[in-house]
Formats: structure tokens, sequence, C-alpha cells
């Protein structure tokens, strides 16, 4: 008998007609409902919407080392004008996961930069909204695999934001003629590691907040629209 981990060759995805016994993404997603006692199931719905009383939650997620929200306080206050509560919250290794999927499963639109905290879109309810910031660093097919394309076997609408050399802290580190905003395909000819230690590792974030207003309606219009 052979014991191990079988490779569906997709990111946090499932191949049904891989699985033995037709296991999808769905499946996975309500085992982890009932491992976690997640009570919802689905997102909040148009009229709950238009019910001043309630308001669509809106998590962020922060980071500390990297890619971490420069102005996370300001863009709190203008998903606030939108309507959304509003919900901070860090995803580490110390991080009590059962908790912390409690606070995911909670809210109706998850959003932070690329990177493995977006993981936790797993405990999001259906017809939630996934919003996903990408860096500068020519990354954003990687990011589409990872997290865009999973997104639609787990029920979720998918957004993206694509940040501007002025909304990177690179733009403080290097010339602004540097080959790392003019050519960013010839870092990637070095390597993984010069990618990550470039763009992942030394890249942080301050949305532009008149840009990112678009997002933020457009993520409340497709709430209104599943229901």
């Amino acid at each position: 008998m052979i014991v191990g981990l079988k490779c569906h060759d997709k990111e946090m995805r499932i191949d049904p007609s891989k699985s033995p016994t037709g296991l999808s993404m769905k499946d996975f997603r309500d085992f982890l409902r009932g491992t976690y006692s997640l009570k919802r199931t689905e997102a909040i719905k148009s009229r709950d919407v238009e019910d001043r009383t309630i308001r669509p939650r809106l998590l962020i997620i922060s980071r500390k080392n990297s890619r971490s929200f420069v102005n996370v306080g300001r863009i709190s206050k203008t998903s606030q004008t939108f309507g959304y509560k509003v919900v901070v919250a860090e995803a580490n290794l110390s991080t009590d996961l059962s908790g912390f999927a409690q606070i995911v499963n909670s809210c109706d639109v998850l959003m932070g930069v690329h990177g493995a905290g977006l993981t936790n879109m797993v405990f999001l309810p259906d017809n939630a909204i996934l919003i996903q910031i990408i860096p500068l660093g020519r990354i954003e097919m990687l990011a589409r695999i990872d997290f865009g394309e999973p997104s639609r076997d787990m029920k979720l609408s998918y957004l993206e934001y694509k940040i501007s050399k002025k909304e990177s802290s690179l733009e403080n580190q290097y010339p602004v003629d540097h080959v790392i905003f003019r050519n960013p395909m010839s870092v990637h000819e070095q390597g993984w590691d010069a990618v990550r230690s470039i763009y992942l590792e030394k890249q942080d974030v301050k949305l532009n907040l008149n840009r990112f207003r678009a997002t933020l309606s457009k993520a409340l219009e497709l709430l209104l629209h599943y229901h």
C-alpha cells in the first residue's frame, strides 16, 4: 500500500475526474465548514445589503514583514464610506486557525496582497468576493493561477487590482529608471529567487484610494448580482 498526497496539477483545486470518489472543491469546503463549525454557507443577500442595519463585512488581510498595506487605516475608512463593516486581521503561523476560520466565514469580501494569507478564502461563504491586490513585478499570471482560477471552483467572485509604480514602496528604494521597473522580465530571467527577493520580500503597498474605489464598488455590485 502506498500512502501519500496526490497532485492534480492545479493550485488549490481538485479535479473530480482524478479523485477516486469524484470529490470536488465544494466537498472539501463542506468538510472544512463541518470541521470548524462554520455557520455561514452563503454571503450576504441583496435584500440584506439594501437594509441599512446590515452591512457587508470586508476582511483586510494584513501582513507585517512584506507586502503590507502602508495605509490600512485609510483603506478601512474609505471602505466604510461604501457601507462595509471592516475587519483587519493577520494570518500567520501563530494564529489560531479555528478562530481565524470563523472570522473569514463571517465576512462577505476578503482582500489582501498576493500571498499565502489569501488561502484563507477556503473559509469564505459561497458567493463571497475575493479581491487580490497584485504588486509590481509581472506576477499577475502567477497570481491568477494561485488564487484567481481556484476561486471559481469555490463559488466565489474574483476581482484583482494591479498596483501602479506610485503605489509600491519599491519606488522609494530604486531609481525611477531602474530595470526592475523598465523590464521586470529581466528579473524573472534571473530565477525565482531574484523575483521573490525584489518583488515579494521588499515590496509594500500604499493603495491609491481614488483608483481603488472602483474595485470596492464592483465588489458590492457583485454581491447584489448574486441574489
